[in-house]
């Protein structure tokens, strides 16, 4: 919706203007009105309307002194003249300031209404030639720092208006935030040219005029942490934008093992990769699932660093995908074998191990891992501090395997070696329930959940469950609910 504003100092025109046109069906969303210069210049400067009507003749300041203020301070409303007098002059001096028509008092509400579709059809035009400028422009200062646009002279000579030598820039790169809502921020930056992702970087063309270390500084400080910024120091033509680019890209792997928010001044890249010590990544990763099993989280956290040690010799790509398959080693030689551990894994909320591969800085991807690591100590300790912890999980998962069928407590207590009372004893502790209670409930939460499916007789139902007498499934069945099963179906 445009907004327009009406200066006036005759308040029954005023008024008039304000009250009788039907702005809305003209897609005017506000209407502001002034009664004179000073107090409209105010206006413009806390609503930037689309459209200004003024009149001439005003006390304090007249309308040829305000319209050239507005195009003084940079305002590219359309301007409409109101006045009394069809006088040569005032035309004249009307439209050396810019405006665009003008009306003659007397005027009706339809001459206006008129007028103001003609200017809201040329401000369409205007934005939709602005957009597609806009995106004609980006394109091209994209593709001049890829390298992949062969008609540079033409294509600036269209977007910019001026051949390329003529056009200077600045340029950054922000390392560790490739998101699009960071281009989005960034691009609404006043500095900015353009900005576009590329690569798992963010780059940055700058207006030339202004100083790129504290752009640079702005950028990072607007990303929070998030990002780290290296800027050119130099002002470049559009031809040198993709030698710039390569140098930027070249610090991908010095930015990605530095700290996050570093805003430093763009140099080649010196990072030399060395080959992976195998020997010594192995054997740091064969203690660090000792130290695991062990629950020894300090000498857990001791090895992981050492594995680390060896995998940030490579790239941030190589660097990335060696950690994640020192996670995916622990994933599958721990939790893959051991349900317990599964379980209790899965129960997390936050699982920053998964993110490895889209972490911009290697802090990050340190610290996810060793989250991960701490998770794994965290039950192993558990397991062996407390026994009752490891043998309830044991038998639950036993239970759960085999409740279909006999459950027998001497088969469990082989299987821990353990004797069966010492083995009833320990979960009991463990769980408040005895094991008997602990099969009984879970049988018939199985049973519930069966007894939704009314295909299904009742008496197959407590075969499935692991009850062969009927009755006695029944009779378990109404103690524990204190209905039937056919009743207990009915219900739900």
């Amino acid at each position: 919706m445009l907004k327009i504003l009406l200066v006036e100092d005759e308040k029954l025109e005023l008024e008039t203007l304000r009250d009788y046109v039907d702005w809305k069906s003209l897609g005017v969303g506000k209407v502001y009105t002034a009664r004179n210069g000073r107090t409209a210049l105010e206006c413009m400067a806390e609503h930037e309307p689309d459209i200004l009507i003024t009149d001439i003749q005003m006390p304090v300041m007249n309308g040829i002194e305000l319209t050239k203020r507005v195009r003084e301070e940079g305002y590219r409303c359309k301007i409409i003249f109101l006045s009394g007098y069809d006088d040569f002059e005032y035309l004249k001096a009307a439209f050396q300031v810019q405006a665009i028509d003008y009306i003659l008092k007397p005027f009706s509400v339809e001459e206006v209404e008129k007028l103001i579709l003609r200017i809201k059809g040329e401000l369409e035009k205007e934005h939709t030639a602005e957009v597609s400028l806009k995106l004609a422009s980006g394109q091209l200062l994209a593709n001049a720092c890829e390298g992949r646009e062969e008609n540079l002279e033409e294509m600036s000579e269209t977007c910019f208006g001026r051949p390329v030598e003529e056009k200077a820039y600045g340029m950054l790169a922000i390392y560790g935030a490739p998101e699009e809502k960071h281009v989005h921020r960034i691009s609404d930056l006043f500095e900015v040219q353009h900005a576009f992702l590329s690569d798992q970087m963010i780059y940055v063309i700058l207006q030339a005029y202004i100083s790129f270390q504290d752009a640079a500084g702005r950028i990072a400080k607007l990303l929070e942490g998030e990002g780290s910024v290296a800027w050119h120091t130099q002002k470049l033509s559009i031809k040198e934008l993709h030698t710039a680019a390569v140098l930027l890209s070249g610090m991908q792997d010095e930015m990605f093992y530095g700290k996050p928010g570093e805003v430093v001044c763009a140099h080649p890249g010196d990072k030399k990769t060395v080959p992976v010590d195998r020997d010594a990544y192995h054997s740091a990763r064969q203690e660090l699932r000792r130290f695991i099993t062990a629950g020894n989280g300090m000498e857990a956290d001791t090895a992981m660093l050492r594995c680390l040690e060896e995998l940030r010799k490579g790239n941030r790509r190589e660097c990335q995908r060696e950690v994640y398959g020192l996670y995916l080693n622990l994933h599958n030689r721990l939790e893959m074998e051991d349900s317990r551990l599964m379980e209790e894994m899965d129960k997390r909320s936050v699982k920053p191990e998964l993110l490895i591969l889209d972490l911009g800085f290697f802090s990050q991807v340190q610290e996810a891992l060793r989250q991960y690591v701490e998770s794994l100590c965290c039950f192993y300790k558990r397991q062996q501090e407390d026994p009752n912890f490891y043998v309830s999980g044991w038998v639950k998962e036993y239970i759960e395997k085999n409740y279909a069928g006999a459950c027998s407590v001497e088969e469990m207590a082989e299987g821990l070696r353990l004797s069966p009372n010492y083995l009833r004893s320990l979960f009991k502790a463990g769980t408040g329930q005895t094991i008997l209670e602990y099969l009984t409930d879970f049988r018939l939460q199985k049973a519930c959940e069966l007894l939704k499916d009314k295909t299904q007789k009742v008496k197959d139902i407590g075969l499935l469950v692991g009850y062969e007498n009927i009755s006695y499934f029944s009779q378990v069945f109404v103690k524990h609910y204190g209905v039937t099963p056919n009743e207990y179906r009915k219900m739900v």
